[in-house]
C-alpha cells in the first residue's frame, strides 16, 4: 500500500542530552509568569532525580509512565535533538540502536527495526509496502523508501515503537513505528521563538544555514489557540561531480504549519492543522573507484518533495468514555532524476562510447485519506479498554521515463533502422526515450480494533487485544518504449508490444495481541508479550517471458509475523537511575521476496521464512542535578530460517543467510552538564556518540548485488549559553567524520566506476542562536 498505519511499543531510553525526558509533570501555573518561566525551564530540570516520561502510545484517555508500559518505546526529545541542529529521520535512527536508515537524498529514505527487512530503496517499486510506519499525531504520513523530513512540526516528543502494533495501529506497523507527537496550542498566553543557524560542511561542502520561527497566538482566553510555524533552509552539497566541477546534492526547505486548538465546551475539544512543505535536493551518490565523495553525471541530479497534510482531530468526553475522531488527508508530489548514462549506454549500445546523456526519471503523486473512531474507557476501576474502527483509501501514479538525448538518431543508426523514433515507433511519451512507464493503485481497508486491560490484586495487568481488518489495491500498468515493449520480444529482437497489465489483491485476517505486566512495586516491572504482525500483499508488474526467461506470478500475497518478547524496567537509587532490558523472538513467514532479474526487470513472490533474535538494553543516570549519562545497546540476529527456493538459481537464499541492511551490533551513549553562571544563566555541554555495526545489500554473495554497507561511528557535541530567554550555541556533527556511507547499490555495469556509494553529511561546524518571547 502507498501508506500504512503504524505501531505502538519499544524500550525506554532517558537522559538530559540528545536521549532526553520530557519535562516533568508540574501542577497547572496560576499566571502568565509562571507559564511562561515553566516554558523557558523546559527540559532543564534541576531535580536530582530522572524526570517521568509520558507517552501516548498506548492510545489510552491520558499519558501514561513509559516505565510502567509493558513494551519496548524510545522516547527522544526534541529539543536535545535541535541543539545539534539535528531532527531528521536519519538523526533519529543514530540514536535508536533497533533502528537503521539508508537514505540516498531528501526524502529518499527506508526505515528498518530489529533487523526485519529483504530489500533496499528500489524507487520504480510502488508494491512494496512498508513494514516501519510513520505517524504525526493521528495521521499515517509513511511511504515506502520515501519517508518525508518535516522540520517544521514544532515536536514535543518522538516515540519509537519497536516490535509489531498490529492490533493498536495497523497493517503498516509490522516491525515498529516513528511516532512524532506535536506541541498543541495554548488558548491562554502570546509567546514565541526565533532560531536561526549557520554552520559550515567539511570537504567538497559549504556553508548551511537555516530559519525557524513560532509564535502561539490566544484567540480567546482559555477557548481557543493558534500555533504557527515556519522553516526556511539550505544546506550545501558535498558531493562533487567530476564531470562539471560542480557540487550536485544541495538542498532548499522551505516549510510552514498552522496548528489551531478550540475548547468548544468543557467536555469537546477540537484540534485542526494544516502542514506545507517543499524540499528540492539532489542524490548524495558517488562512485567507490573515483576520489571519496566524487561521483560523474552527465546531467543534473535532482529531486522535489511537496507535500500538504491535513488533520482534525476531535475529542468529547461522554463521561464514562472518550470518543476520539483524527480525520487526515495527505497530497504529495515527488520527482527523482538520477544521470543513467551507464546503464543506458552498457544495456543497448554495448557499452561503447560516446556515453548517452540518460536521465531515470521517477514520478509518484500519492494522495490519501484516513479516518479513525476510538472509544477509551474513563471509568474507574480494573478493567480499561479501547475499542475503534479505521478506514483509509489512497491513490498513487508513478510515472517513469528515461529520456536519452540523441538515442533515436544513434539507434537508427546501430540497428539499420534509419529515422527510428521513439514515439512514433515505439510508443514512448517522447521522442529520445528508451522507456515510459505508467504504474496507478487505488487501495482501501478497513479495520475494527479493541484492546482491553484487566488489573488483579494491583499488581499484575493483563491485557489482551484483537484487530480483524480487509484490504484491497487494485493495480493498472502500461510500459512503452523500447525497454517496454517486450512482450514477445527476445534478447536478439528486443522489439515486441507494450506491457498492460490490470490486476487487483484483497486480503482480510485478524491481529491478535497479548500481554501481561507484574508490578513488583512502582519501580520495578516485569512484563512479556505477544503479538502478531501483517502486511498486505500486491501485484506485480508483468515479467515478459520471452526476453527474461522466467514466468512470474501477477500477485503475491501478505505475509505475516509472531513476536514474543519479555522485559523489565526498573528505577533504581530513588529515581536517580533507570536501566531497562528486553529479548525477543519474532518468526516471520511467507516473506515477500524480491528478484531483480538480469534483463532489468523484477518481481516478489512469498518464499521464505526470516526468524529475528535479539537483546536491548538501555539505561541512564542522573550523577547530579546537573549532570546526567544515558546509553544503549542492541544485538539482533536476523537470518534465513530455511533455504529459499524462489526458482532463479542466483536468487535462491541459503538457509542461515543474515537478512540484509540489518547491523548486528549497534549502540549509543549521551551524555549533558549544565553549568550556573549568575541568577539564572548557565553554560551547556553535551556529546552524544553512537555506532551501527557493518551490514549487507543482499543474503548472500552467490545471490550477487552484494556489498558491505560498512560500519558508522557518529561523534557529535554541543556547547551553549543561555540567558534571559535567549540561547546561544555552537555544535558540531559528525566530527570524526566516521558515519560515511548510508546505502550502496552494487554495481554490474563493467564501465561504472564501481559500487554506487551514497555518502552521509560529513563533518559540520556551526553557531546557533534562539530567542524565545
Amino acid at each position: 500500500m502507498a501508506k500504512q498505519l503504524i505501531a505502538h511499543g519499544a524500550l525506554a531510553i532517558f537522559s538530559l542530552g540528545v536521549i532526553a525526558p520530557t519535562q516533568a509533570q508540574q501542577a497547572p501555573a496560576t499566571d502568565g509568569a509562571a507559564r511562561a518561566a515553566a516554558r523557558q525551564g523546559a527540559g532543564a530540570s534541576t531535580s536530582e532525580q530522572i524526570d517521568k516520561v509520558e507517552i501516548t502510545a498506548t492510545r489510552a484517555v491520558n499519558a501514561v509512565d513509559v516505565q510502567q508500559v509493558p513494551a519496548a518505546i524510545t522516547v527522544l526529545q526534541p529539543e536535545g535533538l535541535a541543539k545539534f541542529s539535528l531532527g531528521k529521520l536519519s538523526d533519529i535512527a543514530s540514536l535508536v540502536p533497533a533502528m537503521s536508515v539508508q537514505e540516498q537524498g531528501a526524502g529518499v529514505n527506508n526505515i528498518t527495526m530489529r533487523g526485519l527487512v529483504v530489500r533496499g530503496i528500489v524507487p520504480s517499486e510502488i508494491q512494496d509496502s512498508s513494514l516501519v510506519a510513520v505517524y504525526v499525531d493521528e495521521m499515517p504520513v509513511t511511504l515506502k523508501s520515501g519517508n518525508p523530513d518535516l522540520k517544521v512540526l514544532d515536536l514535543e516528543r518522538i516515540e519509537v515503537l519497536q516490535g509489531p502494533q498490529g492490533t493498536l495501529f495497523g497493517a503498516g506497523a509490522m516491525a515498529g513505528a516513528v511516532r512524532q507527537i506535536t506541541q498543541k496550542p495554548d488558548t491562554t498566553d502570546l509567546f514565541g521563538s526565533v532560531e536561526a543557524v549557520g554552520s559550515r560542511t567539511s570537504g567538497f561542502g559549504g556553508n548551511n544555514g537555516n530559519l525557524r520561527g513560532m509564535v502561539n497566538i490566544p484567540l480567546k482566553a482559555e477557548v481557543a489557540g493558534l500555533r504557527l510555524t515556519g522553516y526556511t533552509g539550505k544546506e550545501s552539497g558535498y558531493i562533487r561531480n567530476d564531470f562539471s566541477g560542480a557540487t550536485t546534492n544541495a538542498v532548499s526547505t522551505n516549510q510552514g504549519r498552522a496548528a489551531l486548538r478550540l475548547r468548544a465546551s468543557s467536555d469537546l475539544v477540537i484540534d485542526a492543522s494544516a502542514t506545507a512543505s517543499n524540499i528540492k535536493g539532489g542524490i548524495n551518490d558517488a562512485y567507490s573507484k573515483l576520489a571519496p565523495f566524487t561521483t560523474f553525471a552527465l546531467l543534473p541530479q535532482q529531486s522535489n518533495d511537496s507535500l500538504q497534510l491535513y488533520n482534525l482531530s476531535v475529542n468529547y468526553d461522554l463521561g464514562g468514555a472518550q470518543l476520539v475522531s483524527s480525520s487526515s488527508y495527505l497530497h504529495r508530489d515527488t520527482a527523482y532524476a538520477q544521470s543513467a548514462q551507464y546503464p543506458a549506454t552498457a544495456f543497448i549500445f554495448s557499452g561503447k562510447n560516446p556515453l548517452m546523456a540518460s536521465a531515470y526519471t521517477i514520478g509518484n503523486a500519492v494522495t490519501d485519506f484516513a479516518q479513525e473512531l476510538r472509544l477509551n474507557s474513563k471509568a474507574a476501576g480494573p478493567f480499561k479498554w479501547t475499542a475503534g474502527a479505521f478506514f483509509e483509501t489512497g491513490e498513487r501514479k508513478l510515472r517513469q521515463e528515461q529520456p536519452t538525448a540523441g538515442f533515436d538518431a544513434r539507434f537508427g543508426e546501430t540497428r539499420n533502422f534509419p529515422g527510428y523514433n521513439s514515439q512514433t515507433n515505439d510508443g514512448a511519451t517522447t521522442p529520445n526515450n528508451y522507456f515510459s512507464g505508467r504504474q496507478d493503485t487505488k487501495s482501501h481497508q478497513v479495520a475494527l480494533f479493541a484492546e482491553g486491560t484487566y488489573t488483579v490484586f494491583d499488581k499484575l495487568d493483563l491485557t489482551a487485544g484483537l484487530r480483524l481488518f480487509k484490504g484491497t489495491q487494485d493495480f493498472d500498468l502500461h510500459f512503452s518504449g523500447l525497454f517496454g515493449n517486450l512482450v514477445g520480444a527476445t534478447p536478439a529482437l528486443p522489439t515486441g508490444s507494450p506491457e498492460v497489465s490490470s490486476s487487483s489483491a484483497t486480503a482480510q485476517g485478524a491481529n491478535p495481541r497479548f500481554a501481561a505486566a507484574y508490578h513488583v512495586d512502582q519501580d520495578h516491572l516485569l512484563y512479556a508479550n505477544a503479538g502478531k504482525g501483517f502486511r498486505y500483499g500486491g501485484n506485480n508488474q508483468p515479467v515478459p517471458f520471452n526476453f527474461c526467461g522466467v514466468n512470474a506470478p501477477s500477485t503475491f500475497a501478505p505475509d505475516s509475523l509472531w513476536s514474543y518478547e519479555i522485559g523489565s524496567k526498573n528505577t533504581l537509587f530513588e529515581r536517580r537511575m533507570t536501566l531497562n532490558v528486553n529479548a525477543y523472538l519474532t518468526n516471520w513467514n511467507d516473506v515477500q521476496v524480491f528478484n531483480r532479474l538480469p534483463c532489468t526487470y523484477y518481481f516478489t513472490q512469498n518464499a521464505g521464512k526470516i526468524r529475528s533474535e535479539g537483546v536491548e538494553v538501555e539505561g541512564a543516570f542522573k550523577l547530579t542535578r546537573r549532570a546526567s549519562i544515558g546509553f544503549n545497546a542492541a544485538y539482533n540476529h536476523a537470518y534465513a530460517r530455511d533455504a529459499v527456493v524462489t526458482g532463479i538459481a542466483a536468487q535462491n537464499i541459503p538457509a542461515g543467510s543474515r537478512t540484509p541492511y540489518a547491523p548486528r551490533i549497534a549502540a549509543s551513549a549521551t551524555v549533558s552538564y549544565r553549568i550556573p553562571v549568575a541568577g539564572t544563566d548557565e553554560v551547556g555541554v553535551a556529546a552524544s556518540y553512537a555506532y551501527k555495526g557493518s551490514a549487507y545489500t543482499n543474503f548472500a554473495a552467490a545471490q550477487g548485488s552484494y556489498s558491505e554497507i560498512p560500519s558508522s561511528n557518529t561523534l557529535n557535541a554541543t556547547l551553549s549559553y543561555t540567558t534571559r530567554g535567549y540561547e546561544v550555541g555552537l555544535f558540531g556533527t559528525n566530527l570524526t567524520n566516521g558515519n560515511k556511507v548510508s546505502d550502496v547499490t552494487t554495481n554490474s555495469i563493467a564501465i561504472q566506476p564501481g559500487d554506487t556509494l551514497f555518502m552521509a553529511r560529513p563533518r559540520t561546524v556551526g553557531v546557533r542562536l534562539k530567542a524565545r518571547f
